[in-house]
């Protein structure tokens, strides 16, 4: 077993009369997981817009335009 695994365990499940400690613990890894997925989520979300408005902006103008020497 991992030496960072065994304290992490020691600490989340000890035998303590002082359960406080251990609920605020199990809050606080709840609200980052939470804050990490909205960040992964917002991310991706903004990564959709910006390679739809890409396409949508490409799409519709070309790249190059070739026009003709005499414009008669």
């Amino acid at each position: 077993m991992r030496y960072e695994t065994f304290i992490g365990k020691r600490y989340l499940f000890s035998p303590r009369q002082d359960r406080s400690i251990s609920v605020i613990t199990w809050i606080s890894i709840g609200g980052v997981a939470l804050g990490v997925v909205a960040l992964i989520v917002s991310t991706s979300v903004m990564n959709g817009f910006r390679t739809n408005l890409r396409n949508a902006v490409t799409g519709s103008l070309p790249h190059i335009t070739i026009f003709a020497w005499d414009d008669a």
